[in-house]
């Protein structure tokens, strides 16, 4: 089995009044896990479909309040380079919800030869970039020749090609 790590920000949409954990529910790898609540600690590696194995990212720390957070840098960043030297594939999500630490992680991937498959969210056409991906996503396939990248509209066909797992095997 191959172990994938996805990349991509924690969905944070909602309310302030919601805790971190409430607001997971719409991340797009709780849909694919079936519960946000494997997202908020490491765990053993998390099957998905009996082929592939979920390697991270998780939300390994807890505030003192018991709410989960990701305020301490170099915990969440060492812990997220050991899940992606650990993965088969890097799996990276340009969406509205874009990522600074995307892009550090994709290096990482890179330098590693890891696989990498990047998901970028369509604009007006097809062949549109929005100017935040497209300097990752070039550099990307200059440096590796293990990149694949492929657009979508909306998050139910990245949602779906990942749980019918046509994604991974092309790679």
């Amino acid at each position: 089995m191959k172990s994938i790590y996805f990349a991509g920000k924690f969905n944070k949409k909602g309310g302030s009044d919601k805790s971190l954990s409430e607001r997971l529910v719409d991340d797009y790898r709780s849909i694919i896990l079936g519960s946000s609540k494997k997202l908020t600690y490491a765990s053993d590696n998390l099957v998905i479909d009996n082929k592939f194995i979920y390697n991270g990212p998780f939300y390994c720390e807890q505030a003192s309040n018991g709410d989960f957070s990701s305020t301490d840098c170099n915990v969440v960043l060492d812990s997220e380079y050991k899940s992606v030297k650990n993965s088969d594939i890097y799996f990276a999500l340009f969406d509205d919800n874009f990522s600074v630490g995307t892009i550090v992680e994709l290096d990482w991937a890179i330098a590693m030869d890891k696989e990498v498959i990047i998901y970028y969210k369509e604009e007006e056409s097809e062949h549109d970039i929005k100017s935040e991906y497209w300097f990752a996503i070039l550099n990307a396939l200059k440096s590796s020749n293990k990149v694949k990248v492929k657009s979508f509209k909306r998050i139910e066909e990245v949602i779906s090609d990942i749980k019918e797992c046509k994604i991974f095997y092309e790679v």
